[in-house]
């Protein structure tokens, strides 16, 4: 079974179809989740690879297909020994891998979970390529962890980040998040509306909001 994503840029009075299946690269196939800057479309495969598709093109199928050519998928380095014991006597009951787009074009990978414990905790990991692998003809493509977003705020909901701002209560450093599967949703999933920091690793919640059947963090235009 074919899978298509579509696509209208200004102007255009039809839609126009990218295959996620037929004719695309085994490793490029299928979408777990995806995000749009400016003319880029950044697509994570069910194989766990990016693919990058650029939608600038004026020629009839209207984009391009510019991803690297890895051969293997992305590999994230280990939790820490500490966090490993703190899973293993906590039930993981949720985990999600999505990608974002920075203000300068960085494509992060984000992994979080949920243990089953009584206050819900939560954990976040943002990963980068590493950049002795930047070479598009690397056989690997390792992962490093990213530690600070400095002074911007990564929206998961819209997949970028965007400059904190404390007159708009947008907090430095730190992930809004109300559920892992924004593309593809689950019949498991819930809403988990929260502001994590990535400086103090702690959690704010919004348990009122929590009653919603769904939600999405946005910015004022």
């Amino acid at each position: 079974m074919n899978g298509y994503i579509g696509f209208c840029r200004k102007g255009d009075d039809h839609y126009r179809e990218i295959s996620t299946r037929v004719g695309v690269q085994r490793e490029l196939r299928g979408v777990y989740d995806m995000v749009l800057k400016g003319y880029n479309l950044y697509v994570f495969s069910t194989r766990e690879f990016i693919r990058h598709l650029d939608l600038s093109g004026q020629d009839e199928d209207g984009f391009k297909d510019v991803s690297e050519k890895h051969k293997l998928p992305m590999w994230r380095p280990r939790l820490s020994m500490d966090e490993l014991e703190r899973i293993k006597k906590n039930k993981v009951i949720s985990f999600n891998e999505s990608i974002v787009v920075t203000r300068s074009g960085l494509v992060l990978l984000v992994y979080t979970y949920e243990l089953g414990t009584s206050e819900r905790h939560r954990m976040f990991h943002l990963y980068k390529r590493d950049p002795k692998d930047l070479d598009p003809d690397t056989y690997d493509t390792r992962l490093v962890e990213v530690h600070s977003l400095s002074d911007e705020a990564l929206f998961l909901d819209l997949g970028i980040t965007v400059p904190a701002d404390h007159t708009l209560g947008i907090e430095p450093n730190s992930i809004y998040f109300t559920r892992g599967d924004r593309i593809c949703h689950k019949e498991s999933s819930c809403l988990d509306i929260c502001v994590f920091n990535l400086t103090t690793k702690t959690i704010k919640r919004f348990p009122k909001l929590n009653v919603m059947k769904d939600a999405q963090w946005f910015l004022p235009s």
